[in-house]
């Protein structure tokens, strides 16, 4: 890794939150003007597509394309792990409207500990698989929660992962136990994580995730990583 990222506002364990916006092809300038703290832009597309006046600032940063934003997040963790401020905002440059409507963003952005930033109301309704018993799929379960059944659907016409090539695998190497039948995350991956709850993993596991995430493009590791980054930034450990 490289050196750590220096945006504007110095990273310092002082300061209350930092956004880490995931870019890709697009003027993030709609998620900026929302956000009410200092914000990084790491691009992974034509830079031609950011306002100079992003550029710079000192809030721009070129960044790996991979396909996925989850790679941009982990390299931040680990050029910044013995710096980072009291939480940190992961998003998306086009987080409007696909992950989550302007207004429920406004909203939860002031809110303190882990917040997830997803909002479809279509998809509170459950979805189900009809074979020879009704089997329900997927279901936004509470606000930001989605509920998804672990069958590795995404795999399916990828390239075999190669270090976790499903789930479980993964589950497996991290968490010491096998991944529930389904599995509770936040599509998109955008949310505010507290510092305390990055640190709580060493580094070497973010190193791990992150080599994981970026040796090919677009690995079905992303989606595993994806799916797990509650188990990662909230849930209890055991």
């Amino acid at each position: 890794m490289g050196a750590g990222i220096v945006p504007n506002v110095p990273i310092e364990k002082t300061m209350n939150r930092l956004w880490i916006i995931s870019n890709y092809n697009q003027d993030p300038s709609s998620v900026i003007t929302r956000l009410t703290a200092p914000f990084l832009v790491c691009n992974q597309g034509d830079p031609s597509h950011i306002p100079d006046s992003v550029k710079l600032s000192g809030n721009f940063k070129q960044t790996k394309h991979t396909g996925h934003n989850i790679s941009d997040y982990l390299q931040f963790i680990l050029e910044n792990y013995n710096n980072l401020p009291e939480s940190l905002g992961f998003a998306k440059g086009n987080i409007f409207p696909r992950h989550i409507d302007e207004n429920s963003f406004v909203k939860r952005q002031p809110l303190d500990d882990f917040v997830p930033l997803y909002s479809d109301r279509t998809t509170f309704s459950p979805s189900y698989r009809r074979l020879s018993v009704k089997k329900l799929i997927a279901q936004q379960v509470a606000p930001g929660y989605y509920l998804e059944i672990t069958n590795n659907w995404y795999v399916k016409h990828r390239k075999k992962g190669q270090y976790y090539p499903r789930i479980n695998d993964l589950f497996k190497q991290f968490f010491r136990r096998d991944v529930p039948e389904y599995i509770l995350f936040v599509p998109g991956a955008c949310m505010i994580v507290p510092r305390e709850k990055i640190v709580r993993w060493p580094i070497e596991v973010y190193q791990k995730l992150y080599e994981a995430v970026t040796y090919d493009f677009f690995p079905v590791e992303a989606f595993h990583v994806e799916r797990s980054m509650l188990y990662f930034f909230n849930f209890p450990l055991e």
